[in-house]
């Protein structure tokens, strides 16, 4: 016997629309769905804060502070930050989805349009880097958006990278080169 939740929101149908319904589909499904609209699959994807994003961020993080002539919230290329380590840049981007970095672009016709290859580090992303704060690990991705962070858990950039046995000390030392596994 199904007995319904006394305290659950009633959703009046009629009053949503096909995006409100796809959206609620979607959330429902976790192995994705036909998007009405283009025809092609679409899924919500749940992306983890890893430890080389991580080591990513602290590379940049170095590259601010032993960099002649680049000022803190200076745009910089990722090829200049990843010469030694061309694997970091890969997933590197994600790093957007907690807000640890923000590209570079500017408003076209009411949309945002990249400047490819050009990030900074955020105010959050610092303050991450240098240990002051956690964030969500986990972040919900649809399209390349973010939807939204599972709340819990949190975690600082030592817990991450401790999970693998790396040492922050060791990785943020200006003389060490961390090289991607």
């Amino acid at each position: 016997m199904k007995r319904e939740n006394p305290f659950a929101e009633k959703l009046d149908e009629a009053e949503l629309t096909p995006q409100d319904l796809f959206k609620m589909k979607l959330k429902d499904n976790h192995k994705g769905c036909v998007c009405p609209t283009c025809g092609r699959k679409a899924k919500e994807y749940k992306r983890r804060l890893t430890s080389n994003l991580c080591i990513a961020l602290i590379e940049i993080l170095k590259y601010y502070r032993h960099t002649e002539n680049v000022e803190l919230l200076d745009y910089f290329h990722i090829d200049d930050i990843f010469k030694r380590n061309p694997r970091l840049k890969v997933d590197f981007p994600k790093l957007q989805y907690w807000d640890l970095i923000e590209a570079k672009g500017k408003m076209v016709g009411g949309k945002f349009v990249k400047n490819y290859g050009y990030y900074r580090i955020s105010e959050n992303g610092l303050k991450f880097a240098q240990r002051e704060v956690a964030v969500p690990i986990f972040a919900i991705v649809y399209n390349n958006v973010v939807q939204g962070h599972q709340l819990n858990p949190y975690a600082t950039i030592d817990q991450i990278l401790s999970g693998d046995k790396i040492d922050y000390e060791t990785i943020v030392n200006p003389q060490n080169t961390i090289q991607y596994e």
